[in-house]
């Protein structure tokens, strides 16, 4: 019988859900070499939301899934009882245009689909092809307006879209009009939640159905925030950690936090007072903890629970963390 201190002294890797979707390509085999990754647009890398759960790998809750180790043992995540694993993180290849959409903040998750939370997120942008660009926000001052212009087909006359590169992170609360643009590949932080609106899908034809995916367009109108409000500068502002060298913040919300893990050598991991995610995103080397070595490399995601105790981290790495 494990103890609460033995597991809270050891990192719970998980196994990623690979999902086909109509817009995906082979960019995943970048951080899945060992997995068949064609045609899969998402790698769910740290997930308990319905039938698709992450398990973890090795170590003494092998097999179980994260939704399990998060009931049975709380301690590893200090959460208030009947508390809902609050995050989802995922993996994207945009090798086409993903659906223009909008994702519901909570009031609206609430009222339209009965689901206690919203689905805003954020990408940390991983790969880019030259050109490519993000959809994010429209030219609307109201939802009259947006109506109006679907209406007559010309939607794309109110489109915005930016271009992105490698590093950037990118804030998308729920009732943003977004899209990833293709031959874009992104880390997504987000919460527990996988409900979308699709305004439009570029009048792709699913080969698996021989049908046009459905558009939702009166609930994503309904949903949409007008107009369209930027987020502030400051929750994507850079701050290095003081207390952990090598550790930046990039994200500061309501609902998570992101940093950004770059080490060069080595990098001393402070005793965790909060739970967090890691996605390993470039590099290999090892995280040591007591006489314990575990061998750490691209495609990793690892839970480090509450209570894990001071650790180093060594190699050549680039890794994502997000908390709450």
């Amino acid at each position: 019988m494990e103890t609460s201190e033995t597991l809270q002294a050891q990192p719970l890797f998980l196994t990623p859900v690979l999902q086909p979707k109509i817009w995906g390509g082979d960019a995943l085999h970048k951080y899945y070499p060992d997995l068949p990754t064609a045609g899969m647009g998402e790698s769910w890398a740290a997930s308990t939301y319905g039938q698709f759960q992450s398990k973890v790998a090795t170590g003494p809750c092998a097999g179980q899934t994260l939704q399990t180790v998060w009931d049975e043992h709380p301690e590893l995540f200090a959460h208030p009882a009947g508390a809902e694993f609050p995050l989802l993180v995922k993996l994207l290849d945009a090798h086409e245009n993903l659906s223009i959409q909008v994702h519901p903040d909570d009031q609206t998750a609430r009222s339209l689909f009965h689901e206690p939370n919203g689905k805003t997120e954020c990408w940390y942008i991983l790969d880019v092809q030259p050109g490519a660009r993000a959809y994010y926000g429209h030219r609307a001052q109201t939802q009259a307006e947006l109506e109006q212009a679907i209406a007559e087909h010309r939607l794309d006359d109110y489109l915005v879209t930016r271009p992105v590169q490698p590093g950037e992170i990118i804030y998308v609360p729920g009732g943003t009009l977004h899209a990833l643009g293709a031959g874009i590949v992104a880390l997504e932080v987000e919460q527990n939640s996988d409900n979308t609106l699709r305004f439009y899908d570029f009048d792709r034809v699913d080969k698996r159905t021989g049908e046009k995916r459905p558009l939702q367009i009166e609930e994503a109108l309904a949903t949409t925030r007008f107009p369209t409000q930027a987020p502030a500068a400051e929750a994507t502002t850079p701050r290095s950690d003081p207390q952990q060298p090598g550790r930046t913040e990039i994200l500061r919300s309501q609902y998570f936090q992101v940093a950004e893990l770059d080490i060069d050598q080595q990098l001393a991991l402070q005793p965790q007072t909060q739970w967090s995610i890691n996605v390993v995103i470039a590099g290999q080397g090892h995280l040591t903890v007591g006489d314990q070595v575990y061998p750490i490399h691209i495609g990793q995601t690892f839970v480090l629970p509450v209570g894990f105790p001071a650790a180093q981290l060594t190699g050549s790495l680039k890794i994502v963390q997000a908390t709450v």
